[in-house]
């Protein structure tokens, strides 16, 4: 095709032409991948040759390796056998007569696009700067992943079903990981370690995640956590010291303990609405976090959850809450206020132990929750708890405040 195409473009099978590109969507299409590179020299301009199987023959991409431009014969009237894969793409280098396969230029980004856009079955890394491609349907620590310091970029294949535990534990110059939608879970520890991955994204195949799957990934920013996973374990991003944000979505019904334990950079956290219950050290220590919305699906919070949250200032409970755990809220020292839901039957000690900045604090329920240990409002800022009129078994003094029945 004498087309002229800009470096990203998305190129379509014309249907006006036989083996023609063209850059306008036709009413039947098939995107065949992106323009990777152009150039002003050359016979080839860096624009797509794609060769298509009619079924005359298989071939596999090395046999095309170094094979001269001018041989390549147009297409005409292509028939399409199967899925259009990465297998029938070629790229003309610029300034040259030689056309290369797809993964021989796939280091760069356009070209994981390109590979990505049509779901190519087969796991390609790069390892000291060299590819290697194999059919994997798994991936286990027994794949040669596993401490692997060579490993920088993964492009996981869509044969692959399953990334198992410890898969890639401590391969620490990882920086690009590609999950195909065909992958259902990852295992305890898959990522744990890798300390120079700096985002992820999680398939909506996805249903479960193990327990420290992405542990200590000190270089994580970013994660995306598809709308079919439906728990997040324990220990998941634990220490994930740089991932400023998360968005847990409403598939989600449970928080493992320690899941976000000491992320220390996590300013904005989203909980969906499929949230029952918040395990304990969830979000200890994330001292960056500022505010927290529970939402009404949440009916228990465990202990420590949000111990030495230091610079959370707004706590909004969901009214389905029934119990907070020990030392829940312990330490967050930036707190001015918090309001208990009406729903509430206990408070663990400790749950708003050394609060130091807390001076309002309203307790909906009727009847006054119970007290597990002591401590529950320890050198906080308020001398009153404020109760509905009316309320019963606060007694004078309750936790160590004085009651107030105004609300």
């Amino acid at each position: 095709d004498n087309g002229t195409y800009s470096e990203g473009d998305v190129v379509y099978l014309s249907d006006t032409v036989a083996g023609g590109l063209t850059s306008v969507e036709p009413s039947i299409s098939v995107e065949v991948g992106h323009v990777l590179a152009t150039s002003n020299g050359g016979n080839t301009n860096g624009v797509l040759e794609v060769q298509i199987n009619n079924g005359a023959g298989t071939y596999e991409l090395e046999q095309t390796l170094n094979a001269a431009i001018a041989t390549k014969a147009p297409i005409a009237s292509p028939t399409f056998t199967g899925d259009l894969t990465v297998g029938n793409i070629q790229i003309g280098q610029s300034s040259s007569s030689t056309v290369v396969d797809l993964l021989d230029a796939s280091s760069r980004p356009e070209a994981r696009d390109a590979i990505g856009a049509v779901n190519y079955p087969y796991t390609t890394d790069f390892q000291s700067g060299t590819e290697q491609t194999r059919n994997l349907t798994s991936i286990t620590n027994s794949s040669g992943y596993y401490m692997n310091s060579n490993l920088t970029s993964i492009y996981v294949g869509s044969n692959v079903t399953s990334i198992g535990n410890q898969a890639f534990f401590a391969s620490q110059n990882l920086t690009s990981v590609t999950i195909p939608d065909s992958v259902t879970s990852i295992g305890n520890s898959a990522f744990s370690s890798c300390t120079s991955l700096p985002s992820i994204t999680i398939p909506n195949s996805v249903t479960s995640i193990g327990n420290n799957a992405f542990n200590a990934c000190s270089g994580l920013t970013s994660v995306t956590i598809s709308n079919s996973v439906t728990s997040i374990e324990a220990n998941t991003f634990y220490a994930c010291q740089n991932l400023t944000s998360v968005t847990i979505p409403n598939s989600v019904t449970s928080l493992g303990s320690s899941a976000f334990y000491v992320c220390t950079s996590l300013n904005s956290v989203t909980i969906g609405n499929s949230v029952t219950s918040i395990g304990s050290f969830a979000f200890f220590y994330c001292t960056g976090l500022t505010s927290i919305t529970i939402p009404n699906s949440v009916t228990s919070i465990g202990s420590y959850v949000f111990n030495s949250c230091s610079s959370l200032t707004s706590i909004t409970i969901g009214n389905s809450v029934t119990s907070i755990g020990s030392s829940a809220f312990n330490y967050c020292s930036s707190l001015t206020s918090i309001t208990i839901p009406s729903s509430v039957t206990s408070l663990g000690s400790g749950a708003f132990n050394y609060c130091s900045s807390l001076a309002t604090i309203n307790c909906l329920a009727t009847t006054a929750p119970t007290l597990t240990g002591s401590g529950q409002f320890n050198a906080v800022a308020a001398t009153d708890i404020h109760v509905p009129v009316g309320a019963t078994g606060y007694g004078t003094t309750y936790g160590g405040l004085t009651v107030v029945a105004d609300l």
